[in-house]
């Protein structure tokens, strides 16, 4: 070559390159300048601002139409209406079958063949927010270096990334942050930057933990993601997180005495392995972190905990956080830039991890898939019946959360048999999720540890209040459902004498919610009976809803073509009666068949209040009963609670509560309001100055020790002084005792107002917390309290087995014209356990319907 030639040719090189310059990337690598570099799109360099997720949207949208490298991929809405997005990025030739490649992935899963498959999920919680910056930074890397690494991953790999798993919470958090930032950023603690308001960007739309639906799928986020996630059955997928200011970093395997058992032992092996790529490139970055405390891998609706049961290795990443844009720490001044670049050090040597064990990752998935279907032959499990329990929608929503799993089922032939119709389904433990199968199901009151970082039990027919029943032999099936099928419509005669709808249907409650509030007048059933329809005899339950034309307001549309919309809309079986005479129990236009008020509800919110707790009050009106919910900052909570008819009060710390919400409350019931309370509102209500005749003597304050009255000599010394233990021993003592998710048996009177709708007299409930609430002393206000033997699943200690055996769970006592229900128990926890919302359904709608009961021996 001239050299003429050649100093145009190295010319044109430096003008097609550039020196990468983002945190934590390689120094002098070398860039290619058609790719545009972050701070191109975005305006500014990744850890100076926090981008928004349209930003972050924009780049990859810049990056996919600049480089041949990646592909992008939208699947779907968050609640709040951002798009969800998927990136690819693989030498352009695999880019172009990409859509073979997935749909052969299941295929070669099981055969132990390539690509490997590595998933790079990002800001599960929005305020955790390095990882989507981090992952702009990482895309950038993929898609515009020329290092030969990078391209002999993408020679090599399939690299699907997540680059924002939450960006509801997301854009919160940025929002907060930004408006915040000065042009000389405050590293003091006490600023106002690192202090996010109320609910804060943590979660999602409906202020959910996105990091614990990757079992119940409640969310859109979650159910995009696991429609892709087991199309690719990727073999490593990281979960990005940031953890509390004055820590370091953590990688997993974590505590290793507190895995879920289910976990293969060489899972926790290639973890182990993975992790020392991590460890060599944060030596080399001079960054301290560890890897065996902490954090667990139990609960395997956790983004690193999920892929552990479904052939992958999932790996947890937590970094000490800015919570902004510049923090001081134990460990120095932390800026957003320093959090930014370990999660890119990370992402690194989780790819040249991937690449370097390749054989190994597909070979152990092939293995895992395999040994599923033999553990099943060895526990000589055929499978899993599922039933209806008589109340198809119930059923359809569980199914709903299978499908979404990638699990097999299918329908069972009817069986002429059956006392009832039911329908039924066959769940195959010949499948290749069998392990998560058993994660669902499993009900065990040994998890084999003490101490959790989440819930200790999910049993999923527990939470869905279903018959799940293990089978050794298979029924007669017909194929694998693909998906549900649409709802039928419809029709009711336009004339009848009234309109039955039985109680005990899942979605009733969101048919009557309607009808109140379109102002037509139902009626509740408090005494069961059989009605007369044009179908035949219909039986209601108490709670069953009576619906009379005559007695509609003239200006409504008639009520049967509402009904008929609506039972369509919801799948509820309506019955149109032939006459007001029931066959057996009450008549149709007895007194015992109420006239229900509208309700009009209000929720606490604010300061010190659980945002998890009211995110699930706000997601059930929203989603489920589609209604409004108008809610009240208690620091804005009006002295008098006008056009209200209830109050809900989720869980959280009321402790400091200022006495004049006290005062407005007590106010609101004795002038007829009804209070919901939940959990440790539930026991912070007990002392409102309601008159609330306990038990006499009760004590249920969570004391250390009893101190002796005033007056009164103590025991020795040596007699009133605990057992001495090892001061290393506190934290873990402290954990045995924390009820940080247990299955209860809560036993139920379904004669009570509160309890209409249940066949059973036994409920499983999910508990959490410490709280125990008092025994009022009056034999029927107690509709549920929990069984002597109250445990069903997870952990309990022998002191709470003691403290909750036989005590109030669910409790209504009037006050005034008002009504108080305590709920020691969130009935709506985490938008899944769907066995328990009836309950709160009817303390919405019952509650008026709760009378006074004085004891016999009362005057």
């Amino acid at each position: 070559m001239s050299p003429t030639r050649l100093t145009f040719f190295l010319a044109g090189l430096v003008l097609a390159l550039r020196v990468s310059a983002a945190p934590g990337l390689p120094e002098g690598q070398a860039m290619d300048t058609t790719v545009p570099a972050p701070a191109e799109v975005l305006g500014f360099e990744p850890g100076e601002r926090h981008p928004r997720h349209d930003q972050v949207v924009a780049y990859f949208e810049a990056l996919a139409a600049a480089s041949d490298r990646v592909r992008i991929e939208f699947t779907g809405e968050t609640h709040g209406g951002r798009p969800l997005m998927l990136a690819y990025f693989a030498q352009p030739e695999r880019l172009a079958d990409l859509d073979a490649l997935r749909a052969a992935r299941q295929d070669a899963s099981r055969k132990g063949e390539g690509p490997p498959v590595a998933w790079l999920g990002y800001s599960v919680h929005g305020n955790e927010a390095s990882g989507a910056s981090a992952a702009i930074v990482t895309a950038w890397h993929l898609a515009a270096s020329r290092d030969p690494e990078v391209l002999d991953w993408l020679d090599n790999m399939i690299i699907v990334m997540e680059p924002v798993l939450n960006p509801d919470g997301l854009d919160r958090f940025a929002h907060w942050a930004n408006m915040h930032r000065g042009r000389h950023p405050s590293a003091d603690p006490l600023d106002r930057e690192h202090h996010e308001t109320w609910p804060n960007g943590r979660t999602n739309y409906y202020w959910f933990d996105l990091n614990r639906d990757w079992l119940p799928l409640v969310h859109p986020e979650s159910r995009a993601r696991l429609r892709h996630y087991h199309a690719w059955r990727p073999h490593v997928i990281t979960d990005t997180h940031e953890m509390g200011s004055d820590a370091t970093y953590f990688f997993q395997p974590g505590v290793p005495e507190r895995a879920n058992p289910l976990i293969p032992a060489r899972n926790q092996e290639l973890t182990t392995r993975i992790g020392r790529f991590h460890g060599e490139i944060l030596d080399g970055a001079g960054e301290p972190y560890y890897t065996r405390e902490q954090f667990d891998d139990y609960y395997v609706g956790k983004g690193s905990t999920y892929p552990d049961v479904t052939g992958g290795v999932g790996i947890l990443f937590e970094q000490g956080s800015a919570r902004g844009h510049l923090m001081d720490t134990s460990y120095g001044q932390r800026s957003f830039a320093d959090a930014i670049a370990n999660q890119v050090r990370t992402s690194i040597s989780t790819l040249r991890a991937s690449r370097a064990m390749a054989d190994e990752l597909i070979a152990y998935q092939a293995e895992f898939f395999a040994a599923g279907r033999d553990q099943a032959r060895r526990d000589r499990n055929a499978g899993w019946l599922l039933a209806d329990g008589g109340d198809p929608m119930r059923a359809r929503a569980l199914l709903e959360v299978l499908l979404g799993h990638g699990i097999e089922v299918r329908p069972v032939a009817a069986d002429s048999r059956q006392d009832r119709p039911e329908q039924r389904w066959f769940i195959p433990a010949q499948q290749d999720q069998y392990l998560l199968l058993r994660a669902m199901f499993d009900v065990s009151a040994e998890p084999g540890a003490d101490i959790f970082y989440d819930v200790s039990a999910w049993p999923l027919q527990r939470a869905w209040n279903l018959p799940v029943t293990p089978v050794r032999r298979a029924p007669d099936t017909g194929a694998p459902l693909q998906a549900l099928p649409e709802l039928p419509p419809v029709t009711l005669p336009e004339n009848a004498v009234a309109w039955l709808v039985p109680w005990d249907q899942h979605r009733a409650p969101a048919l009557l919610a309607a009808l109140l509030a379109e102002g037509y007048r139902v009626q509740a059933v408090t005494e069961p009976l059989v009605a007369q329809t044009t179908a035949g005899p219909l039986a209601l339950v108490r709670g069953g809803l009576v619906i009379h034309g005559g007695i509609q307001p003239e200006q409504l549309p008639p009520v049967s073509g509402r009904l008929a919309a609506l039972a369509t809309r919801y799948g509820v079986q309506v019955g149109a009666a032939t006459s007001g005479l029931s066959q057996a129990g009450i008549d149709l236009g007895a007194p015992g068949a109420a006239v229900l008020e509208a309700p009009r509800v209000a929720m606490l919110t604010g300061h010190r209040l659980n945002p998890y707790s009211a995110g699930y009050t706000w997601h059930w009106f929203d989603t489920r009963l589609d209604q409004p919910l108008t809610q009240v900052d208690w620091h804005r909570l009006p002295r008098r609670l006008k056009g209200f008819t209830h109050l809900v009060l989720p869980d959280g710390d009321y402790a400091d509560m200022p006495e004049s919400v006290a005062e407005t409350l007590v106010e609101f019931v004795r002038g007829g309001g009804q209070l919901l309370a939940v959990r440790r509102a539930a026991r912070w209500v007990e002392d409102l100055e309601l008159e609330w005749n306990f038990v006499d003597g009760e004590d249920t304050a969570d004391t250390a020790g009893d101190a002796a009255p005033a007056g009164e000599p103590n025991e020795s010394q040596a007699a009133a002084a605990p057992e001495r233990r090892p001061y290393g021993a506190a934290r873990d003592d402290r954990g045995r005792e924390q009820i940080g998710g247990s299955v209860l048996r809560m036993q139920l009177d379904n004669t009570h107002p509160l309890g209409f709708g249940y066949a059973e007299e036994e409920l499983s409930v999910m508990r959490r917390g410490d709280q125990v609430l008092r025994a009022v002393d009056n034999p029927y206000v107690q509709p549920g309290t929990y069984a002597d033997d109250p445990l069903v699943a997870g952990y309990l200690s022998e002191r709470n087995r003691e403290r909750l055996a036989g005590g109030p769970a669910l409790v209504a006592t009037r006050h005034g014209a008002g009504l108080v229900v305590r709920m020691a128990d969130d009935y709506l926890f985490r938008g899944y356990w769907q066995g328990t919302e009836r309950l709160f359904a009817n303390a919405l709608f019952f509650g008026s319907l709760v009378e006074r009961t004085p004891a016999p021996d009362e005057d």
